[in-house]
């Protein structure tokens, strides 16, 4: 029967469940000391990240908040007392621990809390075959067990952050038809063997294999590259509209010819130099940055002259240009752009059409004007001139007429 760990705290009952656990491993695979597995999954590191989570007393009051610290790898030990030490199987930019500073990925972890010796018996002996494939290492965390992947080598995020997140998501969910997994990124911290448990054991580890390439282990969990779907445009990536913004140097030029025929007006000062950093921005491929700079004491010039800047220093002007400066305005419509400067929206030479409509609506018009060029060339015809006399009051060669309007002359 089942320890139920979950219904009664009994810190015997778990350490006795945690010692089995461990007696069940080492009879099965190779039991890793902690310098070992540490030296293992992160190779010859200086520093590493360590999460301490928040310290609690009986009643659930906070004693100490959690936080992030950066350790020397050969003073890591010296937390090992400690039950809330946690480090993730992943490197970070400048060793700053965020999703969004996520660099590359180490190893990927399946988190399963709750785990007895007859639980964990059941799936080494009978359930193991079922897995895609078996795991590097097994991790006697204390209550629970972490099974864990570990690459070869750091593999960098970099184009890969969704192969890597769906990869993440299939090794995790491969446990979840027998064992409760506690699903995490692949940034999350987890506690390693060494490190004392919230049972007052100390955390063990088991080699069962080598470690994996991302290939081999995307090939084993059936993880195919995101393509494009066939027939659909792809859309442009962020890293492209930061390199490739889409104005000319001409568009830049004439925006400031209207605002210095038009200067800002009260109401519309702020945006009209948050404007004119959006399309600076846009045009930065032909207009330095320093140039653009430069445009916003002229303009402001225009508004003293015209006694409008009360109440609007130029540097509330230089704050708004620096917020329009950004990659993410590089999108922005001419009509957005209109109501920033207040000045009047008129809609393209289509006039709302949209561009099957206008191509239709061409086609009816030069059918038109060829219908009636015709009927002027035929009745040049019933008064006498000749093919050279048509073709020189028309503007166009002797030859293009006949090859055009030949029908009209046999």
């Amino acid at each position: 029967m089942e320890l139920q760990v979950s219904q009664s705290f009994n810190p015997t009952l778990l350490q006795t469940e945690f010692l089995q656990k461990n007696s069940l491993l080492s009879s099965r695979f190779i039991s890793v000391s902690p310098e070992e597995y540490i030296d293992s999954i992160y190779g010859q590191k200086d520093e590493l990240i360590v999460v301490l989570g928040s310290e609690k007393d009986k009643e659930g009051r906070i004693i100490e908040r959690g936080t992030v610290i950066r350790v020397p790898t050969e003073e890591l030990w010296k937390l090992s007392w400690r039950s809330n030490v946690y480090l993730p199987y992943a490197d970070f930019h400048r060793n700053y621990y965020s999703s969004k500073t996520l660099k590359a990925v180490r190893a990927f972890v399946v988190d399963c809390d709750g785990v007895t010796s007859a639980t964990l018996g059941k799936v080494v002996k009978y359930l193991w075959s079922s897995l895609p494939a078996q795991p590097t290492y097994i991790v006697n965390s204390g209550k629970g067990v972490h099974f864990i992947y570990q690459l070869d080598k750091p593999v960098e995020v970099k184009g890969l952050r969704w192969s890597i997140n769906k990869l993440n998501e299939a090794i995790q969910n491969s446990f979840t038809a027998f064992l409760e997994v506690d699903k995490h990124p692949v940034v999350h911290p987890y506690r390693f063997p060494g490190f004392l448990t919230k049972i007052n054991t100390t955390a063990t580890a088991f080699r069962v294999r080598g470690a994996y390439t991302l290939e081999e282990l995307m090939k084993l969990f059936e993880i195919k590259p995101k393509k494009a779907e066939k027939g659909k445009k792809q859309d442009k990536q962020k890293g492209e509209l930061l390199v490739l913004p889409n104005g000319r140097r001409a568009f830049f030029e004439w925006v400031l010819r209207k605002l210095f025929m038009n200067p800002p007006i009260p109401g519309r000062r702020q945006n009209s130099f948050f404007a004119l950093g959006i399309v600076s921005y846009k045009c930065r491929r032909e207009v330095p940055y320093e140039e653009a700079l430069e445009t916003i004491p002229m303009v402001y010039e225009d508004m003293m002259r015209r006694n409008l800047h009360i109440g609007f220093t130029i540097e509330e002007a230089y704050e708004a240009f620096q917020k329009g400066y950004q990659p993410k305005y590089v999108r922005a419509s001419w009509k957005y752009l209109c109501e920033l400067l207040g000045w009047e929206y008129r809609p393209n030479k289509r006039n709302g059409r949209t561009r099957e409509e206008h191509l239709k609506y061409l086609q009816r018009i030069r059918q038109v004007q060829k219908e009636e060029k015709e009927e002027h060339i035929r009745r040049l015809l019933s008064m006498g001139y000749t093919k050279s006399e048509i073709a020189e009051m028309l503007g166009m060669s002797r030859r293009n007429l006949y090859k055009t309007y030949g029908h009209l002359f046999r």
